[in-house]
């Protein structure tokens, strides 16, 4: 395995030298600048030309395309691909002609090719139902359109083809009325020969999000929505929904899609986000999915900036949970997981106009919660992720990267690995606040060319929460050591370092509480009134833990154990992943603590 700072080099410099656009992503600095054997962390390749869930296409002679009506915000409604035959190293466009006679869904689907007759199968949505495009001339030949259904189902995804017997599925959502509340309602269309004849299952819907604290309102309603399927041995059919709640919702089938359990909570968080399951050829399992957990909901019924159906839950008024998507490996067809890792973080995720940097004519979610994936040689994976054009990627990794044990950081490369904004209230854009960058990196006071974090508290009643925090994400560890040198400054009113198994916002005073382990100083240094950290005095705290499930946390104080452990407050099975730094200051406090480096090191 390679080292992790041969890893960092190779992340950094491909970062800085591969163009973010997707109109022309070719060239020859790009060209020569590595090959897929050279990747190993994350690496953006391009910019996908449509929100990320169902364009993307691998053909079988290795080229790629991902389709899309958007991507240009001089003709967003310009149907085209980006294709590369390079196995998604560099992109090129391809703007076909499209006959005046049929709709762009007929000229250009991005369809799969059956493994069954080899033709090319999509489903697409229309006004009067829903439909099944076929064609036997390859990806570019003529489409075949048939009514498969009256009902019009919506976020139509990739057809999946099963193993264990000969059958097609695909994953969609119906929208219904129950009572005032407008559902959608999760389904799955399936056919037994090769996609002439489909039927269509519902998969039950899940529970009602309550306005109980620490929420002043409820969320967008959404009752387990947007599956993904993954068929695991023997058959079995595991779903995994968007939801609501702090979950992922589950269900399962036994009989190949005809039939659903109800929903019921997985070991996945999430909140109003979509999964993706992807099966490797080597049988392994990864998903990828928003590990992360929104700000409480807030009472807006007197905002008069947001429509009527945002202040009743039926629709989001702000997302605060979209700036993470991470990835997940199993060898053990989902029984346990490796990883946790953050695959990308939203590049705009510390920018003051956020919430309208962009416009809206091309898309209006600046999110990189949707995902979809393809194999590339060598076992390499290419993940499209991502919602608004300057947000979204086209992303290579391997997955030998989710199994490492160790990460650090000591700023070498900024903020760049880190979440610290905060938000400015006031709903400016789609569901969106704008963004204060948060605290920041300033001279080290002791090592000339270094960086260090300055974590304070400053009043500012223009942000929804003025405290500065900082969260930074490792490989997920049942076990564990996470290691952080910090300096508390004279005069600080104290803060608190959380050890979680996901994404919280750097602002969210609540984190703590679905913390497994947490510290809390205070000013001076006391830890739990006694004498423990020293004012002025670089220290580093180690805190050491035997099973996320079970067991306390030893905390080492410059090499020496603290007096007594930080008992375990919350139980996790995924492991702890995540580190949240936060001022716990009520008053304002410029002096707070620094941060110079922070390292874990955990095992599976």
């Amino acid at each position: 395995m390679r080292s992790t700072h041969a890893l960092r080099l190779i992340a950094c410099f491909t970062l800085a030298t591969l163009p973010a656009g997707c109109q022309d992503d070719s060239g020859p600095e790009m060209a020569g600048a590595l090959t897929l054997e050279d990747i190993y962390a994350p690496v953006k390749v391009g910019t996908p030309p449509d929100n990320s869930f169902n364009g993307l296409v691998q053909l079988p002679d290795g080229e790629l395309r991902h389709y899309g009506f958007e991507g240009r915000q001089d003709k967003p409604s310009t149907y085209f691909y980006i294709f590369s035959r390079n196995n998604g190293l560099t992109w090129q466009k391809h703007e076909p002609q499209l006959s005046d006679e049929a709709s762009a869904d007929e000229n250009m689907p991005p369809g799969c090719r059956s493994p069954y007759s080899g033709d090319f199968i999509r489903l697409v949505a229309g006004r009067e139902g829903t439909f099944v495009l076929r064609s036997k001339e390859g990806i570019d030949g003529h489409y075949t359109r048939e009514k498969i259904s009256a009902v019009h189902v919506g976020m139509l995804r990739q057809p999946m083809f099963l193993k264990t017997r000969q059958r097609i599925l695909v994953t969609g959502g119906e929208s219904l009325k129950q009572g005032a509340d407008e559902i959608m309602q999760a389904c799955v269309f399936y056919s037994d020969d090769d996609g002439y004849n489909w039927q269509m299952a519902r998969v039950p819907v899940g529970p009602r999000h309550e306005s109980v604290w620490p929420h002043q309102k409820t969320r967008w309603q959404n009752y387990a929505i947007e599956p993904t399927i993954a068929e695991l041995a023997g058959g079995c059919l595991w779903m995994l929904l968007r939801t609501s709640m702090d979950n992922l919702y589950e269900s399962f089938s036994e009989d190949g899609g005809a039939t659903w359990s109800a929903p019921s909570p997985s070991r996945f968080y999430s909140t109003l986000t979509m999964p993706t399951f992807f099966r490797m050829n080597d049988n392994r399992l990864l998903l990828f999915w928003c590990n992360t957990t929104p700000l409480p909901e807030l009472d807006r019924s007197r905002d008069t900036t947001i429509r009527a159906e945002q202040k009743n839950g039926l629709w989001e008024d702000v997302f605060t949970n979209r700036d993470a998507i991470h990835a997940a490996i199993s060898e053990d067809d989902g029984k346990s997981w490796t990883g946790f890792r953050e695959l990308y973080l939203d590049p705009l995720r510390n920018e003051k106009d956020f919430a309208t940097r962009g416009g809206t004519a091309v898309s209006l979610d600046r999110s990189v919660h949707q995902s979809q994936a393809v194999e590339l040689p060598g076992g390499k994976l290419l993940v499209a992720l991502g919602q608004h054009p300057l947000v979204r990627a086209l992303v290579i990794f391997d997955p030998a990267w989710l199994y490492e044990t160790e990460r650090a950081d000591s700023f070498a490369g900024g903020l760049k690995d880190w979440s610290t904004f905060k938000y400015v209230e006031g709903i400016r854009g789609h569901c969106a606040y704008n963004r204060d960058p948060g605290p920041p990196l300033e001279d080290h006071p002791d090592l000339p060319g270094r960086k260090a974090l300055h974590i304070r508290h400053l009043i500012d009643s223009a942000l929804v929460g003025d405290r500065d925090g900082a969260v930074w994400n490792f490989p997920a560890g049942i076990k564990g050591t996470y290691t952080a040198r910090i300096k508390l400054e004279p005069g600080g009113r104290g803060g608190r370092i959380c050890l979680i198994d996901r994404w919280f916002n750097p602002t969210d005073t609540l984190a703590r509480r679905y913390a497994m382990y947490s510290l809390t100083f205070e000013g001076e240094g006391q830890i739990g009134g006694e004498p423990a950290l020293q004012p002025g005095k670089w220290q580093e705290l180690s805190f050491r833990w035997e099973d996320s499930r079970s067991t306390a946390c030893r905390l080492y104080i410059d090499g020496q154990p603290f007096s007594r452990p930080l008992e375990l407050a919350r139980p996790s099975e995924n492991g702890i992943c995540y580190v949240h730094f936060q001022s716990t200051a009520e008053e304002e406090d410029r002096a707070g603590f620094l941060i110079e480096a922070v390292r874990a090191q955990i095992s599976h």
